[in-house]
């Protein structure tokens, strides 16, 4: 088996929350899809629309129209940590990737995580290594949130990691199976206890 064949030999769906992400929302859909081209012999990209006000639904439905894209419309903003859920509830691939689509997230880490994924990890996520751009209020902030976060000991949150990772298909029916309406989707991540490995990234 090749390398190009060992990467294309499972099914991917890839998540992507969008609001109002008109002016920057297609080029960025056109890289997912040619770095999942190389990835995978089957995958869809499920952009689910948050409630936009400007044109990101109408562009998201255009593209929609090829196959390997599906378009969910929420009614309205119900905020990303929804977005995300009905992004997952409706992904059928062995592996599901969320990503943004602020462009903060670079597609070809997703190589990374497939790599990681077979090597047996269940769930990998993208571990944010550079807050210099950053305010300092807003990097003491972030430092203390995980700090409260972890004080209770019963399970980790990694700080600097976002939504942005892989898991596997029995790590996204875990996490759909859980009773929270109002989830806080970083402290679910860990919750669910699965098999994790970060990969370090810096946001472009």
């Amino acid at each position: 088996m090749t390398q190009e064949d060992f990467y294309r030999v499972l099914d991917l769906s890839v998540v992507i929350p969008a609001h109002n992400e008109a002016s920057r929302i297609l080029p960025y859909l056109r890289a997912i899809r040619d770095t999942l081209s190389v990835q995978s012999r089957s995958y869809e990209i499920i952009v689910v629309d948050d409630g936009s006000r400007d044109e990101t639904a109408a562009l998201a439905v255009r593209q929609a129209a090829q196959p390997e894209f599906v378009f969910l419309q929420l009614s309205r903003n119900f905020g990303k940590e929804a977005a995300l859920t009905a992004g997952l509830a409706a992904a059928r691939g062995e592996v599901v990737v969320m990503i943004d689509a602020d462009l903060q997230h670079p597609p070809e880490l997703i190589s990374e995580f497939v790599r990681h994924w077979r090597a047996g990890a269940d769930m990998v996520y993208a571990q944010r290594v550079d807050r210099t751009a950053e305010s300092r209020v807003k990097r003491l902030g972030t430092r203390w949130f995980y700090r409260l976060m972890n004080g209770a000991h019963r399970f980790a949150v990694p700080p600097d990691a976002g939504d942005f990772r892989l898991m596997d298909r029995a790590a996204v029916d875990a996490l759909l199976a859980l009773p929270e309406r109002n989830r806080f989707m970083k402290g679910l991540y860990a919750w669910v206890g699965f098999e994790a490995v970060s990969v370090p990234y810096t946001p472009d």
